[in-house]
């Protein structure tokens, strides 16, 4: 440990070199003025900034921003030189402080960052000497975001310094925050800080973030008694960045070169003439007949349901709305994960939140708070949500709907209209379900309004014995308002609840999905695939009168505090809110409706896609079997000019665009006059048996 008789003695500077990392956005002005407001020292101040496009600054914005840091001395006389590096391109944090170390040369150096405002008074002057007497490398100031949970005020986590002039504490070796000399606001020993920090870049792994380098190379040198790192008691300064970040739909590592990246990057699709070469993707599927029973580990994903060998079996990669198949050809997708690549492919909010996140530990043995912060932010984003339990699939949050319903009324039947997933209360009469458990699950599809009378009529019979209906609406045709109003009260009469299964609707019709869309509140509701933008994550939501009752069932899951996809999961709901994400997948999956089907009717067919705007319907035929006949012969036509669909429900995302959906409306036009489409599009001539002769 270094007492203060062996620091050197340094005569007080008369100039101090402020450093800040920005990004150009205009909460710098803030972080200046606040701090030229509330400091007092004597000497001056020579201001090193580096402004590094790391965020999609809007250009107004950032030139503001840039005239502000160049006219410094204005807002201050004690400004002396100001030096500017402005980078061309994203250089990265790292990278951002290598440029304002190598231009450092006073002893003492104060390290601000651009999106702090303060809001308590500062001396630096004892600052300096506080830091001296201690032998510190580094003072941090108090700060909300450090200061949260008590961290100064746990006993035994935080000691107070003895003769110092400005009131300071030390985190013992207990507090989560005792090794870490953290980049937001502070004062440190020039010589000492700078080399730390540039072994810190040196040596630590490059997917953590700064401030956990830093830590990381603290703890490897033993360097607690060394550093001797204190804070300030008093905070003194409040975080503004996230506020930022949050107005503009932004995540803390993403750039304009990302974002622009992901709508419509690349060119457009391949379209080779000739059929498709499958032959990787049917080597891999001689293999996987061998190992994986059904071929793939997703039903929904078996070549069956595509156009089986006219399809690419096997995807290697995803960028945006395209995806490479493993023989090497580009397509543009409309499947979109089933629904779940909301923001489509390699989208920089899933991949940097995932990057940053992944390198704190994945599963950790006790709760994190993340968990806590991810079900405060699904509750303020769906209406009437007020409680989450946080799951793994959709159809685990819907088992665990119907497990709730059933205790909390103590009935057993279940009304289920839809698909809801493979758990045996969810499927009714099936191979491998118990002859027992069978009749406790009764379903209706709703193919027409028809269907919608059967299902309210069932629940009228089936009256006190039904502990709760589970719809998910059909893709092929809307539902109303008025309907779900009426089965939700039809619940009620009966003592039945409502479970809305947004697995697929929810955060795509809107956030809550079909009941938000229609204006009906559903007792619980079920979210899987765009909650977290296609992470493993799911969750049962709803009212606290429900929701509660949780506390008496063994409904868990391991993985369900997985940290990643629930940091994920918060990325997305913010991108979402602040993006215009629901208005523009809407505005282009009408676009692809239409387009379709004015192609078809220029073929003198009649209208082939129906259903939600976000997520088009295939419907070639109200013939099921000439749909399945018709749907194969377009989805291999379409393949074939570089556009993947499913043969009913088509999903756009974020980052589709209005071109891309065009390409497609125009190789639809090709494939519905081909020969081929035509002949398996056509009815066929009934049978002897199939006419009655």
């Amino acid at each position: 440990m270094l007492n203060p008789a062996e620091v050197p003695a340094v005569p007080a500077p008369t100039t101090v070199d402020l450093t800040t990392t920005s990004v150009g956005r205009d909460t710098v002005l803030r972080t200046f003025t606040s701090f030229f407001e509330h400091v007092t020292f004597s000497g001056t101040f020579r201001v090193l900034v580096t402004v590094d496009p790391a965020y999609a600054v809007p250009e107004e914005e950032r030139a503001r921003t840039l005239a502000f840091l160049r006219d410094l001395r204005a807002v201050d006389p004690r400004v002396g030189d100001v030096v500017l590096e402005e980078f061309p391109r994203q250089a990265g944090l790292p990278a951002a402080l290598g440029v304002l170390l190598a231009h450092a040369t006073s002893p003492v150096g104060v390290h601000l960052e651009d999106d702090w405002e303060f809001t308590g008074p500062l001396d630096l002057d004892a600052l300096i000497e506080d830091l001296h007497t201690l032998g510190s490398t580094e003072i941090a100031f108090g700060t909300s975001h450090a200061a949260r949970g008590g961290t100064f005020d746990r006993p035994g986590e935080a000691t107070a310094a003895v003769g110092t002039r400005v009131p300071l504490v030390r985190l013992e070796r207990s507090s989560w925050a005792a090794h870490f000399m953290p980049l937001s606001p502070h004062v440190h020993l020039t010589g000492r800080w700078g080399p730390l920090v540039a072994r810190a870049l040196a040596t630590t792994d490059p997917a953590l973030c700064v401030d956990e380098r830093i830590r990381e190379q603290v703890l490897a040198e033993d360097g607690y008694g060394r550093h001797r790192v204190h804070w300030t008691r008093a905070v003194v300064a409040h975080d503004i960045g996230r506020a930022w970040l949050a107005g503009h739909g932004q995540h803390r590592s993403l750039t304009p070169e990302h974002l622009s990246a992901v709508p419509g990057s690349g060119s457009l699709p391949d379209t080779r003439p000739g059929p498709l070469d499958l032959r990787r993707s049917a080597g891999l599927r001689r293999r996987a007949e061998q190992v994986t029973p059904g071929l793939t580990h997703t039903f929904h994903k078996r070549p069956e349901n595509f156009a089986d060998g006219h399809y690419p079996v096997y995807l290697e990669r995803g960028s945006g709305a395209y995806v490479r198949d493993v023989d090497g050809r580009t397509y543009l997708d409309f499947v979109s994960s089933l629904g779940a690549a909301t923001l489509g492919h390699n989208h920089p909010v899933v991949t940097n939140t995932i990057k940053e996140k992944a390198g704190r530990g994945v599963l950790l043995s006790l709760p994190t708070p993340a968990e806590v912060t991810a079900a405060e932010l699904l509750a303020q984003s769906v209406p009437g949500v007020d409680m989450v339990r946080f799951l793994k699939t959709g159809a685990e949050a819907c088992a665990a709907a119907i497990r709730l319903a059933r205790s909390l009324t103590g009935r057993d039947e279940v009304l289920l209209a839809g698909y809801h997933g493979w758990h045996d209360q969810l499927i009714g009469a099936s191979p491998g379900v118990p002859g027992a458990m069978a009749h406790l699950a009764r379903r209706t599809e709703l193919h027409t309004a028809a269907d919608d009378e059967r299902l309210l009529a069932d629940l009228r019979a089936a009256g006190e014995r039904v502990a709760c209906v589970v719809l998910s609406t059909p893709y092929h045709r809307r539902l109303t308002g008025e309907f779900l109003t009426e089965l939700r009260d039809a619940c009620h009469r009966s003592g039945a609840l409502l479970v809305l299964d947004e697995v697929v609707t929810g955060f795509r019709l809107a956030s809550g999905g079909l009941g938000e869309y229609l204006g009906v509140q559903a007792d619980l509701v079920c979210f899987s695939k765009g909650l977290a933008a296609g992470a493993p994550l799911a969750a049962v939501a709803g009212p606290r009168r429900t929701m509660t009752g949780f506390e008496r069932l063994r409904v868990s899951s391991t993985f369900a505090g997985e940290t990643v996809s629930l940091e994920v999961m918060k990325a997305a709901l913010r991108h979402y809110a602040a993006s215009g994400y629901y208005a523009s997948i809407a505005r282009l999956g009408r676009r692809l409706r239409e387009g379709f089907n004015r192609a078809a009717a220029d073929a003198g067919l009649a209208p082939v896609a129906v259903g939600y705007d976000p997520m088009p319907c295939l419907r070639l035929s109200d013939d099921p079997a000439r749909h399945a006949r018709a749907a194969e012969a377009f989805l291999a036509g379409m393949a074939r000019r570089g556009v993947l669909l499913r043969r009913d429900v088509n999903f756009l995302t974020a980052a589709h665009s209005a071109e891309q959906v065009d390409f497609a409306v125009g190789a639809a036009a090709e494939v519905f006059a081909t020969a081929r489409f035509r002949e398996a599009a056509a009815p066929r001539p009934l049978s002897v048996s199939q006419r009655g002769v």
